[in-house]
């Protein structure tokens, strides 16, 4: 089995996929096609067709693969150990940023990423609305909107715009950042990880920070960054790891380990 598959065909795969099942549907859904996975999740039918529609264009694209996309792992959650017990997977979320999309936000994106012997190869996020795609393959680069693209330097703190998403579970953190968000610069809730990876790829954000560590939800971005000279670890320095859903330290994406270091002394008084 060829195992490196042509990175623009599997990005043909996505808007194919977003023009057919995702777009067409986007603010024109009925109320029965809209569900609830549990409270505050939400599952709409445009998220399962288009998983099913990317099933079928990625397997053809790899024969024997394996896809573990949010919707399947819902119904089996058992499919996710597939990342460490299979030689070839695909991760796809079809819709992140369901709950934009079911309300009729324009926020939302199409993730995948291709995964060998457990390693992230390749990644993909596909901003439908804006038709934007990033891209990455391992070695090669990444590619935002057609173009080979590296992370902008991030500016002074003043200026720094970031993402912040801390459950319950860290108080302690959230205390800890809302003292010193007065010495950084706006603070932004998308609500859609994909695109947040986008903005940080292209400068006009400079951080995120997760408590939720969803393979699909992170895996592209982290590798897509990577590839562009980015910087993703948890706050205790330890590295991201694609099949553990919920680490007991937040993850920060940042442009670059300087840039990684500086915020987790500056906004969450962690390290040096």
């Amino acid at each position: 089995m060829n195992i490196m598959p042509d990175i623009k065909a599997v990005a043909a795969a996505i808007f194919e996929a977003a023009q057919t099942e995702i777009l067409p549907r986007f603010r024109n859904l009925q109320a029965d096609e809209i569900k609830e996975k549990s409270p505050g999740d939400l599952v709409t039918v445009a998220d399962l067709e288009a998983e099913q529609t990317l099933n079928r264009a990625l397997s053809n694209l790899l024969p024997g693969s394996v896809l573990v996309g949010e919707e399947a792992v819902a119904e089996n959650p058992k499919l996710l150990q597939a990342l460490r017990t299979e030689p070839v997977c695909w991760l796809v979320d079809p819709i992140d940023g369901t709950i934009n999309f079911a309300h009729g936000v324009p926020l939302f994106a199409t993730m995948v990423a291709l995964v060998i012997a457990g390693k992230t190869v390749c990644g993909w996020i596909y901003d439908p609305v804006h038709d934007v795609m990033a891209m990455a393959e391992k070695g090669s680069g990444a590619f935002l909107a057609g173009k080979a693209v590296k992370v902008p330097s991030s500016p002074d703190f003043d200026r720094l715009s970031g993402c912040l998403h801390l459950s319950g579970y860290d108080r302690d953190l959230a205390a800890a950042a809302a003292r010193n968000f007065e010495d950084v610069g706006p603070l932004l809730v998308l609500h859609c990880a994909g695109l947040e990876y986008q903005l940080i790829l292209s400068g006009r954000l400079h951080y995120a920070v997760y408590s939720r560590t969803n393979p699909w939800d992170h895996a592209p971005g982290q590798f897509i960054l990577d590839q562009a000279g980015g910087y993703t670890a948890h706050l205790d320095g330890s590295p991201y790891e694609l099949n553990m859903l919920r680490h007991p330290s937040p993850l920060l994406a940042t442009a670059g380990q300087g840039p990684w270091s500086d915020l987790c002394q500056h906004l969450f008084g962690l390290g040096k």
